[in-house]
């Protein structure tokens, strides 16, 4: 059925700028202005199932404007939008015998998808509460309004991680144009001391490579010229850790800036939560059902468990990663429901994605890996041991004082 808009809903969902003449003499809108008001009435009052007559939609624009177009010129108006839908809107014509009215039965975003986009925005950490509920605000804006109800929901967010002195997507913003222009970046880079307050370091210019999302965290990898490295090596910067981040000057052609941006999905797969020791290692997790989720979030959900015991309800997974701190606390973590496990033979080896056609000379590797990551994480285990031996024993010496 077509609706009635009362002057409530008038004067509180149309913006104050809908039918307002400039003319200022009581004549009736010019063409352009009337156009937009029947638009605007539609959108906000109109949706795929409830629609307005043309008698309606004038009405309402004399209400407005204090002069009321005929019935037969809103007609011709909305067979124009119809025919010429405007913004990815499409404005469906009442047909003999349709009880619905004109309607706006297509738009920029539908209902589903504005409240996809709300829960994104009220989610995001890196905005502030004003800027969530600024956006929020605006896509909601959008939506006819008896969806609005729909699409707006309560979303408590943990504002412990956000932070007010950092505006990630611009920083991002100022990145991406860097990179595309071939530019480098200056910034401060931040960070939080024990004692409460807040480090800027001095500013610094790198050259950006790439954009990278991983772990829940914004990283922008840089090329930075170092000792060890003169042409220099990738470092991933935080950018909620990144302020003032401007473009900078022009950047010389370099190889090694070129092998760095190809290397990056490589690189970033290899990683855990973006640290790495540079060195890919292939290794097996023996895991419980129990963890099975847990390896699937670390590590993706492509990966593919083999030889599962249905009994001990115990599988083993083959992944790529690079050795580092952040590895070996989750694997700490985990333990001892998840562990590393030293292949056996060829025919286990090849049950696993690209070891089909391993031989002795692969499985020797797959060996070397699997020590060399067992060494390390002892080593840390028995680092993290005596250090907290050695405190045991100056606590006893205190308290017998």
């Amino acid at each position: 059925m077509s609706r009635t808009i009362s002057s409530e809903e008038i004067e509180q969902l149309l913006p104050p700028h809908v039918g307002k003449s400039p003319l200022k003499d009581g004549r009736p809108l010019p063409t352009r202005e009337r156009l937009l008001a029947v638009l605007e009435i539609l959108r906000v009052f109109s949706d795929d199932e409830e629609g307005l007559t043309a008698k309606e939609i004038a009405r309402i624009i004399g209400l407005l404007s204090g002069s009321a177009p005929s019935e037969n010129t809103v007609l011709d108006d909305l067979r124009a939008l119809s025919d010429n839908p405007p913004f990815g809107m499409e404005i469906k014509a009442a047909s003999k015998g349709d009880k619905k009215g004109f309607r706006c039965v297509q738009r920029f975003v539908t209902p589903d998808e504005a409240a996809v986009l709300v829960n994104l925005v009220k989610t995001c950490k890196y905005l502030s509460p004003d800027q969530r509920e600024t956006l929020s605000g605006k896509i909601v804006g959008t939506m006819p309004e008896r969806k609005q109800d729909e699409v707006v929901g309560t979303v408590y967010v943990d504002e412990r991680q956000t932070s007010d002195y950092v505006d990630v997507f611009r920083a991002a913003n100022a990145a991406s144009k860097a990179i595309n222009e071939g530019k480098t970046v200056t910034f401060r880079y931040v960070s939080h001391l024990m004692n409460g307050s807040i480090y800027e370091s001095e500013e610094k210019e790198e050259t950006p490579i790439a954009l990278i999302y991983s772990f829940g965290h914004y990283y922008l990898e840089t090329c930075v010229p170092t000792e060890a490295s003169p042409g220099g090596e990738a470092w991933y910067r935080r950018l909620d850790r990144m302020k003032d981040v401007e473009i900078g000057r022009k950047t010389r052609y370099a190889p090694r800036i070129q092998e760095l941006s190809h290397s990056v999905i490589r690189d970033v797969s290899e990683k855990f939560d973006m640290y790495g020791d540079g060195v890919c290692r292939t290794l097996f997790l023996r895991v419980e059902g129990s963890h099975a989720k847990y390896v699937y979030d670390a590590f993706g959900n492509d990966i593919k468990f083999e030889h599962i015991d249905e009994e001990a309800a115990v599988g083993y997974v083959c992944i790529r990663v690079q050795l580092s701190p952040t590895f070996f606390r989750w694997l700490f973590g985990m333990s001892p429901k998840v562990s590393l496990f030293c292949p056996r033979e060829l025919t286990w080896a090849r049950r696993f994605n690209g070891l089909h056609n391993c031989n002795q000379a692969t499985l020797a590797l797959l060996v070397e890996d699997y020590r060399a990551a067992t060494k390390l994480y002892l080593d840390k285990l028995t680092a993290v041991r005596n250090d907290v031996a050695a405190r045991t024993t100056v606590d006893k010496h205190v308290t017998g004082l």
